[in-house]
């Protein structure tokens, strides 16, 4: 590869453009790099809990995966850079209008709200993948907001029973 970039000179040039560029771009995100780490984290905890969901394995004799579909992955991944490539158009422009460290909120809002959604199928994908594990479950009800699931059955038949009759009473005077 080396010989080939001093083959051909205009190669180089466009080596040392790029390098700068990434300089640049590395430079102006380094105040929120902490974040997208977070996010790059809990998108492949997402993608294991997904293979392991899907039934996922690896095929030593055969080297590829067993159950996998590549379709998944790719959307996932183009998933992850629109979120990313949104998030930071939007600290760019936020920066345009000369509004300083309120594009780091900005990004901080926007990449808590990507994690959320990372962690909230991480834990739907790995409650389908290990159902008998009750602490997954427990976790995934309370951070996907589905407390009526956790109660036992004779406070859900109470619960459904009181609404029923807060809709009859409503529908009566409404």
């Amino acid at each position: 590869m080396v010989r080939i970039l001093c083959k051909m000179q205009f190669m180089t040039e466009i080596q040392a453009c790029l390098i700068a560029i990434a300089g640049v771009a590395g430079a102006y995100f380094e105040n929120t790099d902490s974040f997208v780490y977070a996010c790059l984290l809990a998108f492949s905890v997402n993608i294991f809990a997904g293979f392991r969901a899907d039934h996922v394995g690896i095929s030593f004799k055969m080297r590829r995966l067993v159950n996998f579909e590549g379709n998944k992955l790719k959307d996932s991944f183009k998933e992850l850079f629109l979120i990313l490539g949104i998030t930071f158009l939007i600290k760019s422009l936020m920066d345009f209008m000369n509004l300083g460290e309120k594009s780091v909120y900005a990004v901080q809002i926007l990449i808590a709200i990507a994690l959320y959604y990372y962690i909230r199928n991480s834990l739907r994908n790995l409650h389908r993948a290990y159902p008998k594990i009750k602490w997954i479950s427990v976790i995934y009800y309370l951070i996907a907001f589905e407390f009526k699931k956790l109660m036992p059955d004779s406070v859900n038949e109470a619960m459904d029973a009181a609404d029923k009759d807060d809709n009859e009473k409503q529908n009566e005077h409404g």
